[in-house]
């Protein structure tokens, strides 16, 4: 057996493709997305329950969509629906347009050309496939870790009926693709930004996108969340995090009513939630 998974694995590193580890492989349906240049992406699609949202959740660089695991398994138990996939040159989804290798590493930075920024064109996908299975722009939220999240954010800034963004990590830019920009278009619209303590971009740059968010979106509509002694990219598998995750999704407006502290999340479900419970309670920004 050990052999097998071994020439397995070997075959789809010679075809460009990385194997998909046994370990937390996700729930769902195996799903092709096709993106406006041609690209096709590997994906894991689990429809909602009734009549609730379905959440396109969208991996950093380097990363795939396994990262996901543990948030899509309490997204499960909550009924909301998921769709995962491995972004360009990530995960299952390395061959490119023209039917060669093509991984993320290779991938061109800069203002000019960049091919981080045609990421745009995967979020692009998802939706696309979702309206396909009869799921209204108004049902698909977003969430992102790194990268990730600046793709949902720029994505909704010129989609408005995209209800809500989660961003993980958030920063002003990573690999040149800007957030600010996407920031100032989103308006009006909840935005929920976790990031961890522990990193040194995040932790510089989310609280002046805090700032830009509450200006922009509204005191009700904009919360941030800092995470001591976690590295960021272990918090979509953090208990904790989840927890503050599935609860913002459920509520993501704070109430009008006065509260103790105006960032703490409010309302949730009381499913217990599934995760690594690798860090305390996440601790609100004032």
């Amino acid at each position: 057996m050990t052999s097998l998974l071994l020439a397995l694995s070997l075959a789809a590193s010679a075809a460009g493709v990385a194997p998909v580890p046994h370990a937390h492989e996700l729930t769902g349906q195996d799903v092709e997305l096709k993106t406006p240049d041609g690209w096709t992406l590997k994906a894991k699609y689990s429809p909602a329950m009734s009549e609730q949202r379905t959440i396109v959740l969208l991996h950093g660089k380097g990363e795939r969509k396994e990262i996901w695991y543990y948030l899509t398994r309490n997204l499960a138990k909550t009924g909301f629906g998921f769709l995962a996939p491995d972004l360009r040159g990530h995960g299952q989804s390395q061959v490119g347009p023209d039917g060669k290798p093509a991984i993320y590493k290779q991938f061109k930075t800069g203002k000019a050309d960049n091919d981080f920024i045609k990421m745009d064109l995967d979020a692009q996908a998802t939706v696309d496939f979702l309206k396909s299975q009869n799921v209204p722009e108004e049902n698909i939220g977003f969430v992102g870790t790194d990268l990730g999240g600046i793709i949902a954010l720029r994505y909704a800034a010129v989609h408005p009926k995209i209800p809500y963004v989660v961003m993980l990590s958030p920063a002003m830019q990573y690999q040149d693709v800007p957030s600010v920009s996407a920031l100032l278009k989103y308006k009006d619209r909840p935005l929920l930004m976790i990031y961890s303590e522990l990193d040194k971009t995040a932790s510089r740059d989310a609280p002046v996108l805090y700032g830009f968010a509450k200006q922009y979106t509204g005191e009700r509509n904009a919360m941030q969340v800092s995470v001591p002694k976690i590295h960021g990219v272990k918090l979509p598998a953090n208990g904790p995090v989840i927890k503050q995750v599935i609860d913002w999704l459920i509520l993501p407006v704070k109430p009008e009513a006065p509260v103790v502290s105006t960032d703490t999340a409010v309302g949730g479900s009381s499913t217990p939630v599934e995760g690594e419970p690798e860090a305390p309670a996440p601790s609100p920004e004032p």
